[in-house]
């Protein structure tokens, strides 16, 4: 038994599964890592994510036969391991970070001439992004900053990879409304 399987029974929980079931034990395997890079970059500590995630799992294995009866198991996880990464945050009194330390990670400060002015370009962004829809956020996120493919994509977040690239256009048409407007009163704060 893996350190994280064991970690899906804690003692003394009556409610938790005697044995994993084979597709609840593959999901698990097949998700966890990126649940737990999600958590982390969100965190901001490995063993916080690493709990975070393993709680939401717990959770999963005890819910499992209902999940499967959902239209997207994938997606129920999904939002199971975010909520799980909020409230694991609240309780250490912090708030779980989805896109502050991005704008510092970018390629685009590489070499950059003016660095200021790449990070002042990237709070726009991020700040934009912040004001889409929860799964128009996802999408962008996963794609862009932290360059999953759009299969990669589809896979963790439960959805079809037109349905990424669907949300992804609503996304973007999105972004450039949300800029027009910024540039507007910009404009006429000049």
């Amino acid at each position: 038994m893996t350190r994280e399987e064991s970690s899906l029974r804690p003692a003394g929980n009556p409610r938790a599964p005697e044995k994993l079931p084979l597709d609840f034990s593959a999901f698990h395997q097949m998700h966890r890592p990126r649940y737990v890079r999600e958590a982390e970059r969100c965190l901001r500590c490995r063993a916080d994510a690493e709990e975070a995630v393993d709680e939401a799992f717990v959770q999963l294995a005890q819910e499992w036969r209902q999940i499967l009866r959902t239209d997207n198991p994938a997606a129920y996880a999904w939002r199971v391991v975010k909520n799980r990464i909020i409230d694991h945050a609240r309780a250490r009194g912090r708030r779980a970070t989805l896109m502050d330390t991005a704008v510092f990670e970018t390629v685009t400060l590489q070499g950059a001439e003016d660095a200021f002015e790449v990070i002042e370009q990237n709070l726009r962004l991020f700040h934009a992004i912040s004001a889409l829809p929860e799964r128009q956020q996802d999408v962008i996120r996963l794609r862009y900053c932290e360059g999953c493919s759009t299969a990669d994509v589809a896979f963790h977040m439960g959805i079809t990879e037109a349905g990424v690239r669907s949300i992804e256009r609503y996304a973007k048409r999105r972004l450039r409304e949300i800029y027009a407007a910024c540039a507007e009163e910009e404009a006429e704060r000049s």
